[in-house]
């Protein structure tokens, strides 16, 4: 019963050592960042990175491309194609790698846009771009999901619900990151879980001090209530995948030794059996 794995914590360290730190930390599954492998330019480079992973006990799972250049924010009709474009491409890259999950984000809020303009022309045009992209993930097997951001339009809960409801698929929904939601929520941050509800599909558990955007604690190195979002989690009978997120933490290792046993626990509470769908 392991959660997903993420190298990219260990983005200061040459790939194969952090590959090799990341086997040996008995993590089986992967979620990886585009940065790390931005030497593998080729459909044959990057099948020979899986080959690589898997000869350590490694499968790829998911693609995380949140913040990607070409997710600007929507200010225009080009944006739109754009957006769609990039996502669309990196759905390809994921399905060479074996993967089954793309992650990415919403967008951020275009400047100068009031809550009227949230709720209308973007909400319609971010709607319009997930109704093109997921069904084209589907027929290539990937699911996709967004990671909000503390900066991101899906921090307005009540946009990334509307959201959701209106690309309705089971191949689209939430990525709930306890430390961007602790960060932008932080009086609310648990009571987010029960209002998204079935919409959360992945969760990147960490902790957090409820003010340091990106950056991921250690678990019990932050002042997240996490009993409280496991609580929550189990409340909306979250079935989805759990990865240990320690992004930016400054000591990956110690922080993973650390924070495993806990996150292993909370699977069990929740009844995780640790494998992707």
């Amino acid at each position: 019963m392991n959660p997903i794995g993420n190298p990219m914590i260990f983005h200061r360290y040459p790939l194969e050592e952090a590959l090799r730190l990341t086997a040996g930390f008995g993590y089986r599954q992967l979620e990886i960042w585009p940065p790390q492998i931005e030497m593998c330019r080729t459909n044959e480079l990057r099948r020979e990175f899986a080959a690589y992973a898997a000869s350590l006990g490694l499968s790829l799972v998911r693609l995380n491309t949140a913040g990607a250049d070409y997710f600007a924010p929507l200010d225009s009709r080009r944006a739109v194609k754009a957006i769609i474009g990039g996502l669309k491409r990196d759905i390809d890259i994921a399905q060479t790698l074996g993967m089954t999950q793309l992650l990415t984000w919403e967008g951020r809020k275009p400047k100068s846009a009031k809550s009227a303009d949230l709720h209308g022309w973007i909400l319609d045009k971010t709607t319009s771009i997930f109704r093109e992209v997921v069904p084209y993930g589907r027929s290539k097997g990937i699911s996709v999901s967004v990671e909000v951001h503390p900066f991101t339009l899906g921090m307005d809960l009540d946009f990334l619900v509307e959201l959701c409801d209106r690309v309705d698929s089971d191949f689209f929904g939430v990525t709930y990151d306890c430390c961007h939601f602790g960060v932008g929520l932080p009086n609310e941050y648990v009571k987010a879980i029960a209002k998204l509800g079935h919409r959360i599909k992945h969760v990147h558990f960490s902790d957090s001090d409820k003010v340091s955007s990106e950056l991921h604690f250690a678990i019990g190195k932050g002042c997240l209530d996490l009993a409280a979002i496991t609580a929550a989690l189990k409340e909306i009978r979250f079935k989805g995948t759990m990865m240990l997120d320690l992004w930016l933490y400054p000591f990956p290792e110690a922080g993973t030794k650390s924070s495993l046993p806990h996150v292993k626990k909370v699977m069990k509470t929740l009844g995780l059996n640790g494998q992707h769908h």
